[in-house]
């Protein structure tokens, strides 16, 4: 954008310039020149040439910025060449994870250096962008200068073949009005040259700016040449460090074929102390599973032992007494839980707690309706004692008598309750007769 506007704003002033030069012979007293004329006339020789320098300058900023990008690129290409050196590197010492701990340290010195060049090259591509901004402003500034130079120099044309036409058409006191005219717009022409010099001034501002910039280009071209130096370093450090690892790798590789040897015996013998294990767990499963069982009959003879030595000798077709359970041919356990529940049912039974016992016994029941024939036998006598519940005490006796028909208490019930029955049946008939 420089390059375009530098020769409009030559052009501008070429053309300017021999205007402002022939306007004092237009006058009728060129004795009279003011010194704010003489100094319009000097004023845009020296902004060209300030211009010309700014271009100039800025064409040399340009260059150093290509070549800088010309080596930043080849630094570039450089780091994509050597990443995937770095990959394999990183493979390498993947695989001999044991043996490569430097390795491993001065890889990650390595990516440290990568990430601090990536920090670099981030801080230099902002400041690239901030050189754009800057560079974008100065180009604005420029093209409203030469916009505004162009209006002027128009106005400045126009203004001079007016000046003509009125010397030819006019008279003397015309000439004075023209003149008095022409020196109020010379006043305003110096105004605008003032307002030039402002904008003379804010060239120097972007000028200084400019040599900034050149200084932190020159930093980022000696930045860059640490950067090519510290890679050929990393690129020698590299090539050492795989020399390196190719033989570790050999020496990994012998050790490796004895380990395979080694790991061949010991997997032969791991097999067979796996098949001895086996067959030891096997056993003590056994075992195990043989004592729980000894554990578990010593236990329920130790409990009927301690029963029948607690009660007198009973016949199961006979007796009343809770120990009878022990007869059932139920496990353990659950013959434990039955003789619990008859004895807490009794407990109720003999405090007269009737209706509670009959719930009792026939939740007893209820818990093996196959085998409990003691439960409904109780039950029976429990609805015996109730009001108005002799069929009830009848159906407990029948379902005693399922269970063991030559359980003779539940035989003496059923005999004692249907008696009562059979009695007020032969009186009725007599009583009809």
């Amino acid at each position: 954008m420089i390059r375009r506007t530098a020769p409009l704003l030559l052009l501008a002033m070429l053309l300017c310039t021999p205007l402002w030069a022939d306007e004092p012979e237009a006058a009728p007293a060129p004795e009279t020149e003011t010194p704010a004329e003489v100094q319009e006339a000097e004023a845009p020789d020296e902004l060209a040439v300030r211009e010309a320098a700014l271009n100039e300058r800025a064409e040399e900023l340009e260059k150093l910025a290509a070549s800088l990008t010309e080596r930043e690129a080849s630094l570039v290409q450089q780091e994509q060449e050597f990443a995937p050196k770095a990959a394999v590197l990183a493979r390498k010492t993947l695989e001999n994870n044991a043996a490569s701990a430097v390795l491993t340290g001065r890889e990650s010195q390595l990516a440290g250096r990568e990430n601090a060049i990536m920090e670099r090259e981030r801080a230099l591509a902002w400041r690239e962008t901030v050189f754009a901004q800057e560079s974008q402003k100065f180009t604005e500034a420029s093209s409203a200068l030469a916009g505004r130079e162009a209006d002027l120099a128009k106005r400045e044309a126009d203004l001079a073949g007016r000046e003509a036409e009125l010397n030819a058409k006019t008279s003397a006191k015309e000439a004075a009005d023209q003149l008095t005219a022409r020196e109020a717009e010379l006043v305003k022409r110096e105004s605008a040259l003032t307002e030039r010099e402002a904008t003379g001034n804010r060239l120097a501002a972007l000028e200084e700016e400019l040599n900034a910039k050149q200084a932190e280009l020159a930093g980022r071209e000696e930045a860059v040449a640490g950067r090519e130096s510290a890679v050929g370093e990393q690129e020698a450090k590299l090539a050492e460090s795989t020399k390196k690892v190719t033989d570790h790798e050999a020496e990994l590789a012998q050790k490796e074929s004895a380990l395979t040897a080694r790991e061949s015996e010991l997997t032969a013998k791991n097999k067979e102390l796996d098949e001895h294990t086996a067959a030891l767990t096997a056993r003590e499963a056994a075992l195990v599973n043989k004592e729980t069982e000894a554990t578990r009959k010593a236990a329920e003879v130790a409990e009927m032992e301690t029963l029948i030595k607690e009660l007198p000798a009973f016949d199961p077709d006979n007796s009343t007494e809770a120990a009878m359970i022990l007869t059932y041919k139920l496990p353990a356990a659950r013959r434990r839980e039955l003789i619990t529940m008859q004895r807490d049912a009794y407990t109720r039974y003999s405090s007269n707690r009737v209706t509670q016992a009959l719930e009792s016994y026939t939740a007893a029941y209820e818990a093996e309706p196959t085998a409990n024939y003691l439960a409904a036998y109780w039950a029976g006598l429990s609805a015996e004692r109730l009001r108005g519940r002799r069929d009830d005490a009848l159906m407990w006796a029948n379902r005693a008598l399922e269970i063991n028909p030559e359980y003779k208490p539940a035989q003496e019930l059923k005999r004692r309750l249907e008696t009562p029955a059979r009695t007020n049946t032969q009186q009725r008939r007599r009583t009809t007769r």
